[in-house]
């Protein structure tokens, strides 16, 4: 099959791949090799936060129960989806890696600090995740009140650079702040599966306390 293989179910997934640069071939090749209960689209010439709530808003307008976020360079093993699924949670993601300073460190964070320090093979709860490999249940979308609609910014809203509008706290990233507002409005935990271990590819490839040359492989 000349791409990732897709099973049709009622209980769907929509696959949103975010992407913002060039592809490497070692993306590709897990793209191929990822399973996927449901249909993909891709994004793509968008800042975050737009891109990711259109995603949403395709979730919500497709028969899809699940969304799952997949950024354009983040490899996840074959089974992440199907891994993810089982639990049954509202929100739960994958385990990947900063690539830029702090690299090597999972991209979450607990009580204001990057969790460098987890049980292997887990489910845990943080405080925020990055949405690079993320799963989210419709009722999420359907229930989250929206941050900035004037904006078009329902459910993602890229806050980073208003500093001295908002507090510091606040001044999050588009997938951290998704994240707290989750929390905040909705009281839902949000999930790192610590066992499901990503790879996070460009140049150079970030794992777990890891940042070396990026290598591909037919198999993830």
């Amino acid at each position: 099959m000349p791409g990732s293989w897709e099973l049709k179910q009622n209980n769907a997934v929509l696959v949103a791949i975010l992407h913002t640069d060039t592809t490497s071939i070692a993306w590709a090749l897990g793209l191929r090799n990822l399973i996927v209960p449901g249909q993909i689209i891709a994004l793509a010439g968008m800042p975050f936060d737009h891109a990711r709530n259109v995603a949403a808003m395709r979730a919500l307008e497709s028969r899809a129960e699940y969304l799952f976020f997949l950024d354009s360079d983040v490899v996840p093993p074959h089974n992440t989806i199907l891994r993810l699924l089982a639990h049954n949670k509202p929100i739960i993601s994958a385990l990947y890696c900063r690539r830029s300073p702090p690299a090597g460190v999972p991209v979450m964070i607990k009580n204001g600090m990057w969790v460098t320090q987890f049980p292997p093979n887990a489910v845990i709860e943080v405080d925020l995740v990055g949405a690079g490999c993320l799963l989210i249940h419709r009722q999420i979308l359907e229930k989250l009140p929206p941050s900035r609609p004037e904006h078009g910014k329902h459910w993602f809203d890229w806050k980073v650079d208003m500093a001295g509008i908002l507090p510091p706290s606040e001044c999050l990233s588009e997938d951290f702040s998704f994240c707290l507002n989750v929390k905040k409005h909705l009281g839902i935990p949000i999930l790192v599966d610590t066992s499901i271990q990503c790879r996070h590819i460009g140049f150079s490839e970030a794992g777990y306390g890891t940042l070396q040359p990026c290598e591909a492989r037919p198999a993830t």
